[in-house]
Protein backbone atom coordinates (compact mmCIF):
# COMPACT_ATOMS: atom_id res chain seq x y z
CA UNK A 1 0.00 0.00 0.00
CA UNK A 2 1.52 3.44 -0.79
CA UNK A 3 1.75 6.53 1.52
CA UNK A 4 -1.14 8.35 -0.49
CA UNK A 5 -3.68 5.17 -0.14
CA UNK A 6 -2.85 4.53 3.56
CA UNK A 7 -4.01 8.76 3.72
CA UNK A 8 -6.53 8.26 2.17
CA UNK A 9 -7.69 5.43 4.46
CA UNK A 10 -7.09 6.98 7.34
CA UNK A 11 -8.74 9.99 6.15
CA UNK A 12 -12.40 7.72 5.20
CA UNK A 13 -11.91 6.37 8.81
CA UNK A 14 -11.62 9.65 10.10
CA UNK A 15 -14.60 10.32 8.85
CA UNK A 16 -16.32 7.72 8.90
CA UNK A 17 -15.77 8.50 13.03
CA UNK A 18 -16.59 12.09 13.14
CA UNK A 19 -20.33 11.27 11.23
CA UNK A 20 -20.76 8.27 13.89
CA UNK A 21 -20.21 10.71 17.04
CA UNK A 22 -22.69 13.05 15.13
CA UNK A 23 -25.50 10.31 14.84
CA UNK A 24 -24.93 9.77 18.57
CA UNK A 25 -24.96 13.24 19.91
CA UNK A 26 -27.67 13.43 17.53
CA UNK A 27 -29.76 10.42 18.83
CA UNK A 28 -29.40 11.50 22.49
CA UNK A 29 -30.43 14.98 21.90
CA UNK A 30 -33.46 14.10 20.12
CA UNK A 31 -34.57 10.98 21.18
CA UNK A 32 -33.01 10.30 24.57
CA UNK A 33 -32.99 13.01 26.47
CA UNK A 34 -36.42 14.47 25.72
CA UNK A 35 -37.86 10.96 26.78
CA UNK A 36 -36.11 10.73 29.91
CA UNK A 37 -36.82 14.38 31.11
CA UNK A 38 -40.97 14.03 29.97
CA UNK A 39 -42.85 15.05 32.78
CA UNK A 40 -45.73 11.69 33.64
CA UNK A 41 -49.15 12.40 32.35
CA UNK A 42 -51.67 13.80 35.22
CA UNK A 43 -54.77 14.51 35.23
CA UNK A 44 -55.68 18.40 34.83
CA UNK A 45 -57.88 18.48 37.58
CA UNK A 46 -54.89 17.30 40.01
CA UNK A 47 -52.54 19.81 38.35
CA UNK A 48 -55.08 23.10 38.67
CA UNK A 49 -56.92 21.97 41.63
CA UNK A 50 -59.43 24.81 42.90
CA UNK A 51 -58.17 25.29 46.35
CA UNK A 52 -54.70 25.70 48.15
CA UNK A 53 -54.38 24.50 51.42
CA UNK A 54 -52.44 26.94 53.83
CA UNK A 55 -49.64 26.21 56.72
CA UNK A 56 -48.02 29.22 58.32
CA UNK A 57 -44.74 29.61 60.24
CA UNK A 58 -46.31 31.48 63.05
CA UNK A 59 -44.13 33.90 65.05
CA UNK A 60 -41.31 32.92 67.62
CA UNK A 61 -41.18 29.50 65.44
CA UNK A 62 -37.00 29.97 65.79
CA UNK A 63 -37.48 29.22 69.18
CA UNK A 64 -36.80 25.41 69.84
CA UNK A 65 -39.34 25.89 73.47
CA UNK A 66 -42.35 26.78 71.19
CA UNK A 67 -44.50 24.32 70.54
CA UNK A 68 -46.22 25.96 67.94
CA UNK A 69 -44.39 26.38 64.49
CA UNK A 70 -45.64 25.13 61.46
CA UNK A 71 -49.58 25.48 61.94
CA UNK A 72 -50.95 22.90 61.46
CA UNK A 73 -48.79 20.53 61.64
CA UNK A 74 -50.72 18.22 59.97
CA UNK A 75 -52.75 18.75 56.86
CA UNK A 76 -54.85 16.66 55.14
CA UNK A 77 -55.39 17.17 51.41
CA UNK A 78 -57.20 15.77 48.31
CA UNK A 79 -55.94 15.26 44.88
CA UNK A 80 -58.01 17.59 42.53
CA UNK A 81 -59.65 19.51 45.53
CA UNK A 82 -56.56 21.25 47.36
CA UNK A 83 -53.23 19.28 46.71
CA UNK A 84 -51.69 22.92 46.18
CA UNK A 85 -50.00 23.75 49.34
CA UNK A 86 -48.49 26.85 50.53
CA UNK A 87 -46.46 27.55 53.11
CA UNK A 88 -46.22 31.54 54.65
CA UNK A 89 -43.59 33.02 57.24
CA UNK A 90 -45.15 34.87 59.60
CA UNK A 91 -42.05 34.37 61.68
CA UNK A 92 -39.52 36.99 61.97
CA UNK A 93 -36.34 34.76 60.48
CA UNK A 94 -36.31 32.96 57.57
CA UNK A 95 -37.14 29.12 57.59
CA UNK A 96 -37.37 26.14 54.80
CA UNK A 97 -39.82 23.40 53.73
CA UNK A 98 -37.30 20.42 53.60
CA UNK A 99 -38.49 16.55 52.79
CA UNK A 100 -37.52 14.40 55.58
CA UNK A 101 -36.93 11.38 53.39
CA UNK A 102 -35.94 12.65 50.02
CA UNK A 103 -39.59 13.02 48.70
CA UNK A 104 -39.78 13.64 44.94
CA UNK A 105 -43.14 14.07 43.65
CA UNK A 106 -42.92 12.50 40.03
CA UNK A 107 -44.47 16.17 38.51
CA UNK A 108 -43.07 18.63 40.75
CA UNK A 109 -39.84 17.00 41.72
CA UNK A 110 -37.90 17.24 44.92
CA UNK A 111 -39.93 18.54 48.07
CA UNK A 112 -38.06 21.20 49.73
CA UNK A 113 -38.06 24.85 49.11
CA UNK A 114 -34.12 24.86 48.86
CA UNK A 115 -34.32 23.10 45.66
CA UNK A 116 -36.13 26.69 44.53
CA UNK A 117 -36.10 29.74 46.71
CA UNK A 118 -33.78 28.82 49.47
CA UNK A 119 -35.20 30.59 52.47
CA UNK A 120 -38.65 31.66 52.83
CA UNK A 121 -37.74 34.75 54.11
CA UNK A 122 -40.11 36.86 56.57
CA UNK A 123 -43.53 37.63 54.44
CA UNK A 124 -42.99 35.51 51.79
CA UNK A 125 -44.42 32.27 50.87
CA UNK A 126 -43.71 28.98 48.87
CA UNK A 127 -45.87 26.26 47.29
CA UNK A 128 -45.75 22.78 46.46
CA UNK A 129 -48.06 20.46 44.20
CA UNK A 130 -48.54 17.35 45.32
CA UNK A 131 -50.02 14.66 42.10
CA UNK A 132 -49.20 11.42 44.29
CA UNK A 133 -51.18 9.75 47.62
CA UNK A 134 -48.32 9.63 50.50
CA UNK A 135 -47.29 11.27 53.61
CA UNK A 136 -44.72 13.71 53.42
CA UNK A 137 -43.10 14.29 56.69
CA UNK A 138 -40.50 17.68 56.47
CA UNK A 139 -38.85 20.17 58.57
CA UNK A 140 -37.05 23.58 58.54
CA UNK A 141 -33.42 22.98 57.92
CA UNK A 142 -32.06 25.09 60.47
CA UNK A 143 -34.52 24.56 62.92
CA UNK A 144 -34.87 20.92 62.47
CA UNK A 145 -37.62 21.27 66.00
CA UNK A 146 -39.54 22.32 63.09
CA UNK A 147 -41.68 19.60 61.74
CA UNK A 148 -44.83 18.85 59.64
CA UNK A 149 -46.86 15.99 57.42
CA UNK A 150 -48.99 16.58 54.55
CA UNK A 151 -51.46 13.47 53.77
CA UNK A 152 -52.37 14.14 50.55
CA UNK A 153 -55.34 11.68 50.15
CA UNK A 154 -57.73 10.61 46.72
CA UNK A 155 -60.62 12.71 46.27
CA UNK A 156 -63.24 11.67 48.37
CA UNK A 157 -66.60 10.73 46.44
Amino acid sequence: MTSTQQHSAFGIGVIAFVIAIAVSIGYFQIVYFPEINKKPVIAIEILEPPETAEVRMVEGSVNPNQADNFIPKLIEVQLAVDNRVRWTNDDTTGHTVTTDDDAVDKYSGRFDSLEEIALVQPGQSWEFLFTQEGEFKYHCNPHPWMKGTVKVLRQKF
